[in-house]
């Protein structure tokens, strides 16, 4: 009997159980900025489009005969249509993919595929200690300053490697073109 009792306590304590350990993982992705990090993979997105539209904008309407005061025009369309294509996706992702269902779904199982509860719980104590605390502000700068610091001393080399590709593909296709007499 004593043994039934105790089973039966177990299992009507396990959901409290794994309440507190998804309350847990909520409280330590929120402390770790996982959030946070969420709104700007949609910020990111967001500038994407924005750049692929008005790189299409470029290649699809043709300016050359058009007026300054239409292009003016023309150029104040395009951002009203981007700001309303920027609003659509905000509402797309608030209606399909809101944070709080990415985390229940993706983070989570994700955190507990990698941490038992208790090690979860060392997580939160460390994160809430000071040296926790400038782990994750020296985190969220790291990635900042290795960005720019890589921009920096890359970007010139990297924009000339991609240059002299483009370069060089055209090159290769113009000749295959003219080889084949596609001309």
């Amino acid at each position: 009997m004593r043994n039934i009792f105790i089973v039966f306590l177990f299992l009507v304590s396990s959901p409290s159980f794994a309440d507190a350990y998804e309350d847990d993982l909520r409280t330590l992705l929120e402390l770790t900025g996982v959030k946070n990090n969420y709104a700007g993979l949609n910020n990111v997105i967001l500038n994407q489009m924005q750049a692929g539209f008005f790189q299409a904008a470029d290649q699809n309407i043709d300016s050359t005969s058009m007026s300054e005061e239409q292009r003016l025009q023309v150029g104040e369309m395009l951002k009203t249509r981007f700001s309303e294509m920027a609003k659509n996706y905000q509402n797309f992702v608030a209606e399909n993919m809101p944070y709080i269902q990415v985390e229940k779904e993706i983070y989570i199982p994700l955190y507990k595929e990698t941490y038992s509860h208790d090690e979860i719980k060392e997580l939160l104590k460390f994160y809430s200690s000071p040296t926790g605390k400038k782990t994750i502000e020296f985190s969220r700068k790291i990635s900042e300053q290795a960005a720019r610091k890589s921009a920096e001393k890359y970007d010139a080399m990297i924009a000339e490697y991609v240059k002299s590709q483009i370069d060089e593909n055209i090159s290769l296709v113009k000749k295959e073109v003219k080889e084949k007499g596609i001309e």
